[in-house]
């Protein structure tokens, strides 16, 4: 192949794994003639090649080859559909390797700029840096809802926000832009969450129900349920989703002074759980007659956000409730009274205000940090810095002819 060639990528489209179909993208300047020569059309193809949107039964590798499918997408990209075993998949990667083609994941695809659009590709046609970030993201997206805001970042609500502050930069309006700035900032530890859980961790003294708590707040069980002192040696986790946002639940052990080595150890990595959880649930035994969540004060000095629950109030004897405190909750882990309220007392801590449909979202610390320092630059009125950094934002991310080669 000629020198050009460097610049012609073979891209993985589906997961690696097995699976009853597999997807393979070459692209670029010699992806015709890399797909001339190992594919073999059962209908001949006219010089040129097949038209766009084409699809193409033939064999690749010869005449004994593997029956597949090739449709061509845009002048210089070519699908290659076919069997989903991960040797299948490796040997086409390696033939066009070895034909001179170089690899890209498809993140770096997804990044990286066409020479050429054509209108059927849409969205595509208009891709920035954030929109083309959002389509990586939305592939981690772990709910229907999160995958819904990433969606709209696809379809350009950051993008058209940024162009707005721009907008009103360039003609000094300060105000406006600020305005721009701050409701896109305004969302920013939720965007921080739509691929990466909250983190939630339930500390407490041992043998208050902690992890029956987190099973009732799960729906399921999978914490280990003992009454013995110190059961919880670890942090176990489950993840789940609480109103659509994704929720890492964490069970500690509990924080009192270990008996053994091994307990102590469990309770050093409940204290770290603590300094990177989101929200801390403190948990105490209702039945026991004492507030014993005062031994885990200490430890919530640098917590952002704490709820307090009095769990086993199926135990306390009902002669009266007992008397209300602040974001107190009283639950029964065994029964589930009080569960419903709590989990919605969660969502609230965690979101307070919902974003609206097609609001601008940043979903990266990149973002953020970028975000930041145009605000900054907007108070000290520093156009050019703040436009600077604007327009970096919706830069292509990459050249193909950048990416790193990856080894097969």
């Amino acid at each position: 192949m000629t020198a050009s060639s460097v610049s012609t990528v073979v891209v993985e489209l589906t997961p690696p794994g097995r699976a009853a179909v597999a997807v393979v993208l070459i692209a670029g300047p010699n992806a015709l003639e890399a797909i001339r020569h190992f594919f073999s059309p059962t209908k001949s193809w006219p010089a040129d090649g097949p038209l766009i949107g084409r699809i193409s039964l033939g064999r690749w590798g010869g005449p004994q080859g593997e029956e597949l499918i090739v449709c061509r997408r845009d002048d210089d990209q070519f699908e290659i559909h076919c069997h989903g075993g991960v040797a299948a998949v490796r040997s086409i990667l390696n033939q066009l390797v070895q034909h001179g083609c170089r690899v890209m994941t498809w993140q770096e695809w997804v990044r990286a700029p066409r020479g050429r659009v054509s209108e059927a590709r849409g969205i595509e046609s208009r891709r920035d840096s954030t929109t083309s970030a959002a389509q990586v993201a939305l592939a981690s997206a772990p709910t229907a809802r999160t995958a819904a805001v990433l969606l709209d970042q696809y379809h350009g609500a950051l993008s058209a926000a940024i162009r707005a502050a721009r907008a009103a930069i360039a003609a000094a309006d300060w105000p406006r832009a600020a305005y721009f700035i701050d409701g896109i900032l305004k969302f920013r530890y939720l965007g921080l969450h739509l691929t990466t859980p909250w983190r939630v961790v339930l500390a407490g003294p041992p043998n208050v129900g902690k992890s029956s708590l987190i099973n009732a707040i799960a729906g399921f069980q999978r914490a280990i349920v003992s009454p013995l002192p110190g059961t919880t040696r670890d942090v176990v986790t489950i993840t789940t989703a609480i109103n659509g946002w994704p929720v890492q639940l964490a069970d500690t052990a509990g924080l009192r002074e270990g008996r053994d080595e091994l307990e102590l150890a469990g309770v050093a990595l409940a204290q770290v759980a603590l300094a990177e959880a989101d929200l801390v649930i403190v948990v105490s035994d209702a039945s026991a007659g004492v507030d014993e969540s005062q031994e885990v004060e200490l430890q919530l000095r640098t917590a952002a956000r704490v709820i307090r629950v009095r769990n086993k109030i199926d135990l306390v004897h009902r002669g009266g409730d007992a008397p209300a405190r602040f974001n107190l909750h009283s639950v029964s882990a065994l029964t589930g009274e009080g569960i419903p309220k709590l989990i919605a007392a969660i969502d609230r801590s965690l979101v307070p205000v919902a974003p609206p449909a097609g609001a601008a979202i940043t979903f990266t610390s990149d973002q953020i940090a970028s975000l930041e320092a145009v605000r900054a630059a907007i108070i000290g009125a520093n156009a050019p810095a703040a436009d600077a950094a604007l327009a970096a934002m919706l830069a292509t991310a990459m050249r193909p002819q950048d990416s790193p080669n990856i080894a097969l």
